[in-house]
């Protein structure tokens, strides 16, 4: 073979081999990257908390939200202990500022308010007269652990304000969290627990018979915050947090009961 012939080879096989290269198959874009968060919530938000993150979804395939819900003091006590937990929602600022002062927690703000009640069980004769009688007359009153459940602190706050708390000490039933409260007043284990009005709208089960007047206790206010120490995951908290702001999640949270704090 001369010169040119092997030159003409060589040239058409080099434009096959780049033909080769410019026609294979694409290599596939890649998917948005798939997130999972981790989130912890006051076990007052469960229902309308696990629809709103199921619409969250629903509207962002890409992020997974596996909820848990407890009382916040409790989950204080996990993110505080490293548990893997990316995004809190509490039930007061206590325990918010409890994980923001160790930067613990970052991005954090009010998103809720919410109302204290004295529920009884709807099969029994309802307490009557003023709030310091109906405590009185009571049996047991269920109220949720202090140090782990804030609307138990604001149970506390009232009995103290109304200087009832020595006197009526030894009916106080405890709970893990406000639903177990309001589980012992539907079961019968107490007579009459505090709980917050949106808890007493979700059960067939209980009256409300009193109100709590918002003097006798601290401010009920819910905070967001992202605890993740994955840049990802706490983007992903952030964007969950800031949809509980939006139009679509405020008017379920109001439908169930809660304040929006402006």
């Amino acid at each position: 073979m001369n010169k040119k012939k092997l030159h003409l080879v060589l040239l058409l096989g080099g434009i096959f081999m780049l033909g080769l290269g410019l026609f294979k198959s694409p290599t596939p874009v890649q998917a948005a990257d798939k997130v999972s968060i981790h989130y912890s919530a006051a076990a007052s938000l469960k229902d309308v908390l696990t629809d709103i993150a199921k619409d969250y979804q629903a509207k962002n395939p890409d992020v997974t939200i596996e909820l848990d819900f407890a009382g916040s003091g409790q989950i204080k006590q996990k993110v505080l202990s490293g548990a893997p937990i990316d995004g809190v929602l509490t039930a007061s600022k206590e325990d918010m500022t409890a994980l923001t002062k160790p930067k613990k927690a970052t991005d954090d703000f009010a998103l809720l308010s919410n109302d204290l009640v004295l529920v009884q069980n709807k099969k029994d004769k309802a307490l009557k007269g003023s709030l310091t009688k109906q405590l009185t007359k009571a049996k047991k009153i269920a109220l949720g652990e202090p140090k782990l459940v804030p609307a138990g602190r604001y149970a506390t706050d009232t009995m103290n304000y109304l200087k009832l708390t020595k006197k009526l000490k030894s009916k106080f039933v405890y709970a893990n969290d406000v639903r177990q409260t309001l589980a012992y007043v539907s079961s019968g284990n107490a007579q009459v627990g505090f709980v917050y009005r949106t808890d007493a709208k979700i059960s067939k089960d209980v009256k409300i018979i009193k109100s709590i007047p918002g003097k006798y206790h601290t401010p009920i206010r819910y905070y967001v915050a992202a605890t993740a120490t994955d840049q990802t995951k706490k983007d992903a908290v952030n964007a969950f947090n800031k949809y509980l702001k939006t139009k679509p999640a405020t008017t379920k949270l109001k439908a169930a009961g809660f304040g929006i704090v402006k």
